[in-house]
């Protein structure tokens, strides 16, 4: 008898195995999700029933995989991780009101929809977690910028019995508030003695864009320059963050134009991101003015000033501790730059710097 209840237990729990593995199995809808590439939101964006901006902070791509007309609703929630490891799970969500799918219907719906701004789309019902909200306030900046940390979205379709007929989709802004972004080379209102310029500046975000603009005779002001159609824009990866960023110039490819002997060119870096959304940030604009030509430059070798281009570059190399005091004391360099005893060009001594493994530094000598 013992035996028989064992068996018949164990028979059991196995097909409730198999009916749980088939319901998951056998989803209705496929959902994806895509958040945007920024690094700043607001608070007060947690509260997806009464968004406060037109920002996006998410796209939800539905997928009917059903063969008849279904009614689903999309559940939304909010877990925020700040960098110091302080959890916020499930500081906000929000769930629709049924709405309807045909078969292979495709339906995009963003957080914008959710304030009201898209009639077809309604919540029905809605949680913010005030106390958890309060203290995040308590960390904000005074612009009631979210602090620093890990934003994650997590939506779901359900049916009208809110019983899940999706997987999750899940996404995450990472934001970091950087609050400037430093140029380095070329140096403002310096020469550069090459076709393609040796960019160089320093960022902690993961990603910047940079753009390039001719100077017209008719432009005074760079804000007048840089309104005008760029002659090179590209999104440029930091290899880590913070970490200086590089780039240099390419001879050809989409969208670019060939830089001129004698022209002057205005330069700047961008965070990229929608401005609404609190992204956007730029640094200062810069300019530089292609000199004669040569032979080192028209073969790509950025000679330049080793005064001011070598000391900008040694600075940059030496910034942070331990290096801190010696950089802050670098008098302008003259003369030829050697590495193991061989010259080298200005862009062959960024590249060994920008190169070098810092923590095998024991130490630096300045002749």
């Amino acid at each position: 008898m013992r035996r028989f209840d064992i068996t018949v237990l164990s028979i059991s729990l196995l097909l409730l195995s198999a009916s749980a593995k088939a319901q998951t199995s056998n989803s209705l809808v496929n959902i994806t999700l895509t958040v945007p590439q920024t690094n700043q939101i607001y608070v007060a964006d947690l509260d997806m029933q009464h968004i406060q901006s037109s920002g996006v902070l998410f796209s939800a791509t539905i997928q009917s995989l059903a063969s008849s007309p279904i009614q689903v609703k999309l559940r939304m929630t909010v877990n925020v991780t700040l960098t110091d490891g302080t959890s916020y799970p499930d500081i906000a969500d929000a769930t629709t009101n049924p709405f309807t799918l045909q078969p292979g219907q495709v339906r995009v719906i963003t957080n914008v929809d959710l304030s009201g701004s898209n009639p077809a789309i309604s919540v029905e019902s809605s949680h913010f977690n005030s106390d958890q909200v309060d203290k995040l306030k308590s960390v904000a900046l005074a612009t009631g910028k979210a602090p620093a940390g890990v934003y994650q979205f997590v939506l779901q379709c359900l049916d009208q019995n809110s019983m899940p007929v999706s997987e999750e989709a899940q996404g995450s802004i990472i934001v970091t508030n950087p609050s400037r972004i430093e140029l380095a080379l070329p140096m403002d209102q310096g020469n550069v003695s090459t076709l393609f310029p040796h960019f160089q500046w320093m960022a902690n975000v993961d990603t910047v864009v940079l753009s390039v603009y001719e100077k017209l005779p008719s432009q005074v002001s760079p804000e007048d320059v840089v309104s005008g159609v760029p002659y090179l824009r590209v999104t440029v990866p930091n290899s880590t963050s913070p970490a200086p960023g590089s780039f240099n110039y390419p001879p050809s490819g989409p969208g670019v134009r060939p830089l001129q002997n004698g022209r002057t060119y205005y330069w700047y870096v961008q965070v990229p991101g929608s401005v609404s959304r609190g992204s956007g940030l730029r640094s200062d604009i810069w300019s530089f003015t292609i000199g004669s030509m040569g032979s080192a430059a028209e073969s790509g070798t950025q000679s330049g000033n080793i005064n001011s281009e070598a000391t900008a570059a040694l600075k940059s190399f030496l910034s942070g501790t331990p290096y801190s005091y010696l950089a802050s004391r670098i008098s302008m360099l003259t003369g030829q730059a050697t590495y193991d005893g061989n010259e080298i060009s200005i862009d062959e001594l960024i590249d060994i710097l920008k190169n070098m493994d810092r923590s095998k530094v024991t130490s630096v000598i300045v002749h």
